[in-house]
C-alpha cells in the first residue's frame, strides 16, 4: 500500500515540477504603441548590400530615451506584413558601446526579408519603471521598420553618353 502512495506522490511531484518550470519559460511581450517622440529614442541605421542575397544592417542608438536600459535588439521578419504570424527571421544585433557613449551593432539578413523586416528593441523598463510586475508583466518592444533605413536604388544608366551612340543605319527601302 505504501508503494502505491509513493508512486502517486512521485508522479505528482514530477507533474508539478514540469508545470512550474515551463511557466517560467513562457515569455510575454507587449508592443509599445506609437509615440510622438518615438519614446525618446535617438537612433540611426543604414542598410548596405552584402555578398550574395544578403544585406548588412548597421544600427546605432545614441540615446536610449524612455526605454533605458535597453535589454536587447533584434532584426525580425514575420510571415504576415502586419507583424504577426511566424518568425521568418529573428537575428540578434549585438550592441557594443562606443567611446562617445552610443550603442552600435550590425547583422546580416537576407534581401528577401527586407520589405517586412523590423528592428525590434526590447526593454524591461519604461519611464524608469519595471514592467515585470502586475497582470501585464513582461518585456516591452518598439518596432522600427527596416525600410526606413534602405537607400533608394540608383537608377541604372548607360555607360555611354547619348551623343556617342551611333545613329541607326539608313534604310534601303524605296518610297
Amino acid at each position: 500500500m505504501d508503494f502505491r502512495f509513493l508512486r502517486l506522490a512521485t508522479g505528482l511531484l514530477v507533474v508539478i515540477a514540469v508545470v512550474l518550470m515551463t511557466s517560467r519559460g513562457w515569455a510575454h511581450w507587449y508592443g509599445l504603441g506609437p509615440s510622438q517622440d518615438e519614446w525618446g529614442l535617438k537612433y540611426d541605421g543604414e542598410v548596405d548590400p552584402a555578398n550574395g542575397d544578403n544585406l548588412i544592417v548597421h544600427f546605432t542608438i545614441a540615446d536610449q530615451g524612455r526605454l533605458k536600459p535597453i535589454h536587447s535588439v533584434f532584426v525580425m521578419a514575420f510571415s504576415n506584413p502586419d507583424r504577426t504570424g511566424t518568425n521568418l527571421v529573428k537575428t540578434s544585433i549585438t550592441m557594443k558601446p562606443t567611446e562617445d557613449g552610443k550603442l552600435t551593432g550590425q547583422v546580416e539578413v537576407g534581401k528577401k526579408f527586407a520589405d517586412r523586416a523590423v528592428i525590434r528593441i526590447f526593454t524591461l523598463t519604461v519611464d524608469g519603471r519595471s514592467q515585470m510586475a502586475g497582470p501585464t508583466a513582461g518585456a516591452r518592444y518598439y518596432d522600427i521598420p527596416l525600410k526606413k533605413f534602405q537607400k533608394k536604388a540608383p537608377l541604372t544608366t548607360s555607360s555611354q553618353s547619348r551623343s556617342s551612340i551611333a545613329p541607326p543605319p539608313p534604310s534601303n527601302v524605296a518610297k
